[in-house]
């Protein structure tokens, strides 16, 4: 099981990859881009819509990814449908907005895994992000993970504009190599 000393750590790890997400946000969406962690609390995939904040019963628009490197996990940042039309349109121009919310969310993603991973001293790095659109529920579930996957949730303030919109990005790794990797 994970201590409060493994929490705090992820913690810290995850508002380091938020604060480098929000300067990539800052240089490639808008100058006024900015993430704030509010809470970050890690359950299991069974235990997911008892422990967790998710949006519920609603359709989110999501950005599933994968990662590989030292820790294998797969991550999903969830929205509000609504609210992530807002976050792509706080950028006049933008052509194609799906592809702009799936660049943003794998943006957002990617800094907190980074993070996380060279905390634990593993180099992580994105691959095959898409657009997913049902409850988060049904994503991860979807995944076919064991029950028992750990499920690291980081519920975010995204800044953008005027507007300050929740955001949950939800990492999910093997228990046996996050607790490995925490001791290690």
């Amino acid at each position: 099981m994970l201590t409060e000393e493994h929490l705090n750590s992820l913690a810290g790890w995850a508002a380091s990859g938020a604060e480098a997400s929000a300067s990539v946000l800052r240089e490639t969406h808008t100058e006024d881009s900015g993430l704030e962690v509010r809470d970050i609390r890690v359950t299991t995939l069974s235990d997911l819509p008892d422990q967790a904040p998710y949006f519920e019963g609603e359709c989110v628009a999501g950005v599933a990814s994968r990662f590989e490197g030292g820790l294998c996990a797969s991550a999903l940042l969830a929205m509000d449908p609504e609210d992530a039309l807002a976050w792509v349109r706080s950028k006049p121009g933008v052509a194609d907005p799906l592809a702009a919310f799936v660049r943003l969310g794998e943006t957002v993603q990617s800094g907190i895994v980074i993070e996380i991973g060279a905390g634990l001293g593993l180099d992580m790095r994105t691959k095959n992000s898409e657009l997913r659109e049902e409850s988060v529920p049904l994503i991860l579930f979807g995944t076919h993970a064991p029950s028992d996957t750990a499920v690291v949730v980081v519920s975010l303030l995204l800044a953008s504009g005027d507007e300050v919109l929740p955001v949950h990005v939800y990492l999910m790794i093997e228990p046996k190599l996050l607790g490995t990797a925490l001791a290690a």
